[in-house]
């Protein structure tokens, strides 16, 4: 830190009078009472380097929680069943979940589930045939009214005679009550409203003013109404109806793109396939001993009590070298035996420690996963073909010891919750994101070490103004005493004068 005194703005008289060297002196008056100045900036330096620590290690800590543990609970993560289509392909596709049965099927699609869809008059200007950037006003059909009103599903809707047709269609289709869409064929020149739901209604008042504008009114013999129609698909001999295109059968997602025709059935087969399970858990285990080493490596590493922060003044006489190394010095151990990360670490490993028993599912070690020797930590190791073999036999049962069966259960569950609460710890008192994984964010001015800071910064400023205004005293006294010599040399002077006479 520079140190700008008031005191340079006085006049310093260099002892020309006295022979004093008087900056060298008040230099060193001022060095001994700097010393409690460079503590408090040399304190302010450690706390500043301890929260970039912190924000190092939250930077882990959310990334672990966010990014990896939330993909890892989720359902697909540990889905260890895959289907696949054999004959007809192109009729539907087969995507399994978890919980597959397994149960093979022979799929026909003899109908397609369709949407409530109603379709007006072409409609056309006096130029031709209307675009979306057509207003209202200017079909041929208009009426001269300043205002139309739709009511569709008993939603009422007004357009302004000046809408333009791509106005009218947002309006529609942002209303989600209405639970319909409309659009606008610029080929055909007709609106169209379709139900967003399969089995839904388009149920429009066909006496309403845009009805009759758009060609849906009572009046208009070519109004096209379709009704909503069900899927009609046969499934190993049965047959069966769907309000939609998209359904779990089994444990299978069956989604139906065509019918069957003169193609014939789509079969569809699952088996357990343990190549999705291994790259979750070896993703897992990765990430969970890279967390836990560096909170580890952060929680034992050696504080060297010797080496505080440079000063401004030391660090003139070091190169750029050298002050790095001290400074690497100073940082190291900043966080050794900090209780946020050790507890941290503590809840870590009951979570492990706890799965590898019986949790009513597959115990960790069933799976292949062990921890390692006591000095390591808790790492986790993972046996491949035991984990694969766990999988084939028991792939619901690893999805119980992993993700539970509800939010508090599971490893990857409690891991969450219990990084939640480290999380919310850091934030309370370095001020670092609890969602925000970017280790260069800014910190949040309501922690407890920001209060401590903005507390440094003004016992520093408090005392830097009390040794200026001392620097300049002492100025000011050697200024006097210079002038005071300065005239009994200049009385001397005249008086060996007369004495010489």
């Amino acid at each position: 830190m520079s140190y700008m005194s008031s005191a340079s703005s006085a006049i310093r008289v260099g002892g020309l009078a006295s022979g004093i060297d008087t900056d060298s002196i008040v230099k060193q008056l001022m060095s001994a009472q700097r010393i409690p100045l460079d503590k408090l900036n040399q304190n302010k330096q450690l706390l500043e380097w301890k929260r970039d620590s912190y924000r190092e290690i939250n930077s882990k800590l959310v990334d672990f929680r966010q990014n990896k543990l939330s993909l890892y609970k989720s359902s697909e993560s540990l889905n260890a069943q895959k289907s696949t289509v054999t004959g007809n392909t192109s009729a539907v596709t087969a995507t399994a979940t978890a919980g597959a049965t397994g149960i093979d099927m022979s799929v026909t699609i003899n109908q397609l589930a369709s949407k409530a869809n109603t379709t007006g008059d072409a409609l056309t200007t006096s130029d031709g045939k209307a675009k979306t950037s057509t207003k209202l006003s200017q079909l041929t059909n208009d009426t001269g009214a300043t205002e139309y009103k739709l009511k569709v599903n008993n939603v009422e809707m007004t357009f302004q005679n000046s809408d333009s047709v791509t106005a009218v269609i947002s309006k529609i289709n942002s209303n989600s009550e209405a639970k319909v869409s409309a659009t606008f064929d610029e080929i055909t020149g007709k609106f169209s409203i379709t139900s967003k739901e399969f089995g839904g209604t388009v149920n429009i008042d066909r006496d309403s003013t845009f009805a009759n504008l758009a060609g849906m009114g009572t009046n208009n013999a070519n109004t096209v109404v379709t009704a909503a129609q069900q899927a009609k698909v046969n499934i190993n001999g049965t047959d069966l109806t769907f309000d939609s295109n998209v359904n779990t059968i089994n444990g299978v997602q069956l989604n139906f793109l065509s019918t069957s025709g003169t193609s014939g059935a789509s079969k569809i087969s699952t088996q357990t396939d343990s190549s999705k399970v291994i790259e979750t858990v070896k993703a897992f285990i990765n990430s969970y001993n890279d967390l836990l080493s560096t909170m580890k490596s952060k929680t034992e590493e050696t504080k060297y009590r010797d080496f505080a922060p440079l000063t401004t003044e030391q660090k003139k006489g070091l190169s750029e070298d050298e002050v790095k190394t001290w400074n690497e010095k100073s940082m190291s151990g900043l966080l050794k035996g900090d209780d946020i990360l050790k507890s941290a670490m503590q809840d870590m490993r009951n979570v492990i420690t706890t799965a590898l028993g019986s949790v009513g599912g597959v115990s960790l070690p069933d799976m292949g996963i062990t921890t390692g020797t006591y000095s390591e930590g808790g790492k986790l190791y993972l046996d491949e073909t035991k984990l694969k073999a766990a999988v084939e036999k028991n792939p619901q049962g690893i999805i119980t010891t992993l993700q539970g069966t509800d939010a508090n259960t599971g490893v990857f569950n409690q891991l969450y919750s219990k990084l939640n609460d480290t999380v919310s710890k850091l934030a309370d008192k370095a001020g670092t994101s609890r969602f925000n994984a970017d280790a260069t964010a800014a910190f949040s001015t309501k922690s407890s070490m920001a209060k401590e800071l903005k507390n440094y910064n003004n016992d520093i400023l408090a005392l830097t103004n009390r040794l200026n205004d001392r620097e300049t005293r002492y100025y000011k006294q050697f200024t006097a005493m210079e002038s005071a010599l300065s005239k009994l040399n200049s009385q001397s002077s005249s008086l060996s004068k007369y004495i010489g006479s």
